[in-house]
């Protein structure tokens, strides 16, 4: 192999491996991208099930304390 050659194939490499690099940070990117959209997405429906949650305690709550002047603070 001729100097020329040598030199056109390390240059060709160069290349080969500045792309697949580039693609790999791309793919990274878009699946973070993906990924963060998908957990956002998850987020606001488990803040949505604490809420209702948070809302059937408060009844509870309610009806407990209810119950409880009713049964004890008969004088």
């Amino acid at each position: 192999m001729t100097d020329a050659q040598g030199w056109t194939l390390l240059g060709m490499v160069g290349v080969l491996l500045s792309v697949i690099g580039g693609l790999i940070v791309n793919q990274v990117h878009l699946l973070r991208g993906y990924l963060d959209a998908r957990f956002m997405g998850l987020e606001s429906a488990v803040d949505a099930r604490f809420d209702g949650v948070d809302r059937r305690l408060d009844h509870l709550d309610r009806d407990v304390q209810a119950l409880i002047r009713d049964r004890f603070d008969r004088d």
